[in-house]
């Protein structure tokens, strides 16, 4: 296989009516959702330069055509979150540079109000109804003059500066995932898969290209039901959802609210979870209320997706949960700060090798380079590995968490650097310096901070989400008298740690 395009290609062979999406808005049979990629394909154009195309939709039904359009016309997608602040997005639209931005008409009129040029915008719908499909022969072509290293989607990170970064993932890392997946878990065409990720997070990439490669129907959860636990599972059974892959927290805020003691997941077969360290006593309540269903942690990033995996057996474990055993064509390292790798029981920076890696971040050859780094075990040729900033040791074979080595942290399932809240928050007038904690037994972005004169915090947070997405907000302001620095200058962030977390 050379293009992602290849699994909806034959799944159309043997299950061309069966439905593959089923979302709040519609539902698309694998025929359907080619016959629309094809027409969206028609509409960019398949005999140009290769580009980055954006797709600024709403999650559903309709972003999946959009995307795949994008692929069959040989070029690279970037979803877009829809509900971003439009200081983030027009951001992310001058790193990118797009050929075309895939919008719909609120989108459209949304963008041109805040400066995007009309140009550049082009509606779902008048792609679908003024294009005829592209024939396959201009398929076959595209799928010749694609190399499995070709950028096939890009997907923006938080940056340490302010500025987010684009990670550039080939056709190859999916296409090796997807394959491993589909293997391991033995997925047939019988599975219907529960999304919860966005579509531009890493997570929902096994949900969108598992359903491509088997046949399963993938079903678009509506968000609201993730906030009401005892709605989401009457949502499950009525879909009859086979397979979840969702968050550490959604996990976590269902066993909270006791949602499955009064009603169960009739259809369920496997859970997997992925994010921040999922709860003992979480998994605990989900294994002992659905002892039939098979539980995996799965471990990875944006620069790696899932690449470490350990089913959970009934018993757990004693000493924690651990991330497990690298995927297919993948390997995980262990090393320490001195450049050798780590001996069974000590800690050092995970960092990973093989097919799943990214190309590197999107025009940002210093960040590619310091990222995605030369083998330290060895010079003898290029042997890319990427340090994932994670700590952890192996212990019995299997790879332990123990945090982060930077200012990093995952929340809400999202990776999110403090310096990018940090810069935004010491933009707003008055602000002397800001700082950044992250609270993970509480699962709350603490914001720190030294100020001339008096803050509304309430002004400064509305102000906060003009920026940033609503899940990197903080939710506890603590104003300081002044912000205590080290002997280097640098905020003191052990010190606030212990005066305000511990």
């Amino acid at each position: 296989m050379r293009n992602l395009i290849q699994f909806l290609e034959n799944t159309c062979i043997s299950n061309s009516d069966k439905m593959a999406i089923d979302a709040a808005d519609g539902s698309l049979s694998f025929a359907q959702l080619r016959e629309s990629a094809l027409r969206i394909a028609a509409g960019i154009g398949t005999d140009c330069k290769k580009g980055m195309v954006v797709v600024y939709l709403p999650k559903g039904k309709d972003c999946l055509p959009a995307m795949l359009g994008t692929l069959y016309s040989g070029n690279a997608y970037v979803p877009m979150d829809y509900r971003a602040p439009v200081n983030r997005t027009k951001l992310i639209f001058e790193i990118v540079q797009p050929r075309l931005i895939i919008t719909d008409e609120r989108g459209k009129e949304y963008l041109t109000e805040n400066g995007v040029p009309v140009e550049l915008l082009c509606g779902y719908n008048s792609l679908i109804a003024e294009n005829d499909p592209i024939s396959d022969e201009d398929i076959t072509k595209t799928i010749a003059r694609t190399q499995d290293v070709d950028p096939a989607y890009m997907l923006f990170t938080s940056g340490s500066t302010g500025v987010p970064k684009g990670v550039v993932i080939p056709h190859r890392r999916v296409i090796n995932y997807i394959n491993w997946a589909r293997e391991f878990f033995s997925i047939s065409d019988n599975e219907v898969i529960g999304n919860q990720a966005p579509f531009y997070f890493t997570v929902s990439v096994m949900d969108i290209y598992l359903s491509l490669a088997t046949g399963s129907k993938l079903c678009i959860i509506p968000e609201d039901k993730f906030s009401r636990p005892a709605m989401l599972i009457e949502y499950l059974n009525a879909h009859e959802i086979t397979l979840i892959f969702w968050v550490s927290s959604v996990y976590q805020h269902v066993a909270k609210a006791s949602a499955l003691t009064e009603n169960r997941p009739q259809f369920l077969r496997r859970a997997w979870f992925v994010g921040e360290p999922m709860s003992v006593s979480s998994l605990i309540y989900w294994m002992e209320q659905l002892p039939d269903v098979e539980f995996t942690n799965l471990y990875g990033s944006t620069e790696t997706d899932m690449t470490i995996c350990q089913r959970m057996p009934k018993d757990l474990f004693a000493d924690g949960l651990p991330l497990g055993q690298a995927c297919a064509n993948t390997e995980a390292l262990v090393i320490k700060e001195d450049l050798t790798v780590a001996q069974p029981g000590e800690i050092g920076e995970i960092c990973i090798r093989g097919s799943c890696l990214a190309l590197g971040y999107y025009k940002d050859h210093d960040k590619t380079q310091a990222a995605f780094i030369q083998n330290p075990l060895h010079s003898d040729y290029t042997d890319i590995i990427y340090r994932t900033g994670d700590l952890g040791e192996f212990r019995n074979g299997l790879i332990y968490f123990h945090g982060r080595k930077d200012h990093q942290f995952k929340h809400l399932g999202y990776r999110i650097e403090v310096g990018e809240i940090e810069a935004i928050a010491e933009k707003f007038p008055m602000i002397k310096n800001a700082c950044v904690l992250y609270d993970g037994e509480k699962r709350q972005i603490a914001l720190f901070y030294e100020a001339d004169g008096v803050i509304d915090e309430a002004v400064y947070r509305r102000t906060l989400m003009e920026d940033l997405p609503i899940y990197m907000v903080p939710t506890r302001f603590v104003r300081l008298d002044e912000m205590p620095f080290n002997a280097n200058r640098k905020k003191d962030r052990p010190l606030l740690k212990a005066q305000y977390l511990s």
